[in-house]
């Protein structure tokens, strides 16, 4: 599950979710016609798809919080950062693509939106070089 991003677990969650549902919508529409063994089977093949699907949605979750503390880390390293430079800087131009940089560093947070985050990030950390 290390491979997955948050993207894919949670687009595997949905699918789990909608087989899981397609299973048991047949199970309640055939519930007549079904023997004891066949309704038993099909509600453990209902439960296993949803506990997936609830796997796969957590583990979502937990992968985007991990990628918001990695961009929180280098939020916070590339604030250091700017604090010393500010004190140093020779040049107008640059502390206005710092300060550029860190409104769309804001402006992407605000967004709540983890690409533009990332982006913004980057963007951040190369108007220092």
């Amino acid at each position: 599950m290390a491979d997955l991003n948050s993207t894919q677990a949670s687009q595997l969650g949905d699918n789990f979710f909608a087989m899981a549902k397609l299973v048991g919508n047949y199970r309640m529409a055939n519930r007549a016609s079904l023997t004891n063994e066949q309704n038993d089977k099909l509600k453990e093949v209902y439960t296993k798809l949803s506990d997936y699907a609830d796997q796969l949605f957590t583990t979502s979750a937990i992968l985007v919080m991990n990628d918001v503390q990695n961009s929180l880390d280098k939020i916070n390293q590339l604030t250091a950062q700017i604090k010393t430079t500010y004190t140093n800087l020779q040049k107008v131009q640059k502390a206005i693509n710092i300060a550029t940089a860190g409104v769309k560093l804001g402006a992407a947070i605000f967004s709540k939106d983890l690409l533009a985050i990332k982006t913004a990030v980057k963007g951040l950390g190369d108007s220092m070089k």
